[in-house]
């Protein structure tokens, strides 16, 4: 596995799930939420490059990095309070995001030649 490949990846991929906060004129917060957008992108993505092989298969990098990213848009959707917070995209985009950065891991960044 290509440490540095997986870490682009998940940044690169966490950012752009983060930078749609900019369109939110009323948020205060769009910096620190672009960076723990993207720290969650790089997080997701060593877990699932770690849980991977390089005999794996693309649906299973995606299920993985889906679940992965399920996991950690939960947590941020709880820690803003839930079904209260108004926010219910956080998880599918959390899930879509981790699919596919197990996609691109498994693509770029584990797969040997």
């Amino acid at each position: 596995m290509n440490f540095l490949a997986v870490a682009v990846i998940g940044a690169v991929l966490g950012a752009l799930d983060g930078v749609g906060i900019f369109f939110e004129p009323k948020e205060p917060y769009k910096w620190q939420i672009l960076f723990a957008a993207t720290l969650k992108g790089v997080l997701v993505a060593l877990l699932t490059g770690f849980s991977l092989a390089a005999t794996t298969r693309w649906w299973s990098a995606m299920v993985t990095g889906a679940l992965y990213g399920l996991a950690f848009s939960l947590v941020i959707y709880l820690a803003k309070g839930g079904p209260k917070s108004g926010d219910p995209y956080v998880v599918p985009s959390g899930i879509i995001t981790g699919g596919l950065i197990g996609l691109f891991i498994v693509t770029w960044a584990v797969k040997t030649i």
